[in-house]
């Protein structure tokens, strides 16, 4: 594994262009989003025993607002209009096979992220 100070930097890039994903035409969440992930990371600047936990939580993070994050939108100032989600082409899409089966349990092959 790359050295602490490495990997918690490239965590943090990963989480920043996954907000920017995520977040594209919302740039007050964007903002807010980014903001918060600076201060987790201020927050734990020092290297310790769970460093290595750490990052890959922000590494998880970042992966969650890449794929499977779908924000909603509407037009201002109009409670009747119908929301659109803004689903871009990272998003992860599922099947609907586990529905079809019924009430017995489904055994998943594949991982969520895969």
């Amino acid at each position: 594994m790359a050295a602490p100070s490495t990997a918690a930097l490239s965590a943090y890039r990963q989480v920043l262009r996954s907000t920017r994903v995520a977040f594209r035409d919302d740039f007050r969440v964007m903002l807010a989003a980014r903001q918060e992930a600076r201060r987790n990371f201020d927050q734990n600047r020092r290297v310790g025993i769970d460093t290595g936990m750490q990052i890959n939580h922000a590494i998880e993070v970042a992966n969650l607002l890449r794929h499977n994050l779908v924000q909603g939108a509407r037009e201002q100032d109009n409670e009747a209009a119908k929301w659109e989600l803004r689903i871009h082409d990272e998003i992860e899409r599922g099947d609907n096979d586990s529905i079809k089966v019924g009430n017995e349990k489904v055994k998943i092959h594949k991982a969520c992220s895969s």
